[in-house]
């Protein structure tokens, strides 16, 4: 089978284009032919293995000390079609329409992938695609609609709270935008010029240049923040935030957990730095507001496997609306 090959730790340019072994499923498995895999943060972050909170040298112990060995091919989330399941396998069968993650062992950019039908937390998960999407467009859902579905659920967020979603035209931002407005919030979206129209069309109540507009001095208030961009300006930001509210930060550094346990000392304004405990039923509840036609992923673009080095180059450049998606397969292979 076809497969991008994660060769070495570094630029894009270590993601190669190579024939490797179509995987056979063990008895507790399915085997996944693959449609659609998408680009996120995440596997940037690990290609380079500059990974937040001090966990570069932990995971090059895990994937490789001089090079990937464990996992030799990345991509954390996809859309495809079963074709071969385990003797052990009663979920699913043969044609079904399948979306999800693949937990730590990485592995979408191939064209095959063979999953645990009933993964553990780490395994992974697996849904039946939303009926009213496009491949590309349910790999596109996991990752960053469960997170965003995290924070605003640990928020408890309520009508007519105002939220603030500070890199809202990104992956998470875009699926925060439109689950925070589904739940009745106030929802300003913050992003560079080139996003405001498509945030807006997404239901964002308000938008903010970045580029233009010094937001963090407006003396606006908000009861939830959901910051995916982090940086030196956190501080900043947290002054946006009412006493009580929640401070939601994506990716974080040593000196926003210092910051963290500071403000819970000085106010009652919470700084929380985690991330979503993926779970089948909450994709599910995420598959039936889509297919009720109240969430949609914004795909920005999509690029052929053979291409995801590009698509990898594309997404560092900060300037993606939504989600990159990699289409494996044909559709009309399907």
């Amino acid at each position: 089978m076809k497969a991008i090959v994660w060769t070495k730790y570094g630029s894009p340019d270590v993601l190669q284009f190579q024939e490797v072994a179509k995987p056979v499923p063990q008895d507790n498995e399915v085997l996944i032919k693959i449609k659609a895999t998408t680009v996120t943060a995440g596997d940037c972050e690990m290609r380079r293995l500059q990974l937040p909170l001090m966990l570069s040298f932990p995971m090059r112990l895990y994937a490789g000390l001089l090079k990937p060995k464990r996992i030799p091919i990345l991509g954390q989330e996809f859309a495809g079609k079963v074709e071969a399941v385990g003797k052990q396998v009663t979920a699913y069968k043969i044609g079904d329409q399948l979306f999800g993650t693949t937990g730590f062992g990485f592995g979408a950019y191939a064209e095959y992938i063979c999953l645990v039908a009933k993964p553990s937390p780490m395994q992974g998960i697996l849904a039946v695609k939303p009926t009213n999407l496009s491949y590309e467009e349910a790999a596109a859902v996991p990752t960053a609609g469960l997170e965003a579905l995290h924070f605003l659920r640990k928020a408890n967020l309520q009508p007519d709270q105002k939220v603030l979603i500070i890199g809202a035209g990104g992956s998470i931002g875009t699926f925060a935008v439109q689950l925070a407005r589904h739940l009745g919030a106030e929802v300003t979206g913050v992003d560079s010029t080139e996003k405001l129209d498509m945030l807006r069309a997404i239901g964002a109540n308000h938008v903010i240049d970045y580029t233009k507009e010094e937001y963090t001095n407006s003396g606006a208030a908000y009861d939830l923040i959901i910051d995916v961009v982090g940086g030196r300006r956190v501080a900043r930001r947290l002054k946006l935030l009412q006493q009580d509210g929640y401070y939601f930060l994506a990716y974080a550094g040593l000196s926003h957990l210092l910051l963290g346990w500071w403000i819970s000392l000085t106010s009652s304004k919470k700084l929380k730095i985690e991330s979503s405990s993926q779970k089948k039923a909450d994709l599910i509840f995420l598959k039936e507001l889509i297919e009720a036609g109240a969430l949609k992923p914004v795909i920005d673009r999509c690029y052929p496997l053979e291409q995801t080095a590009e698509a990898h180059r594309f997404a560092e450049t900060g300037q993606k609306k939504g989600n990159i998606a990699i289409t494996v397969a044909p559709l009309l292979t399907a």
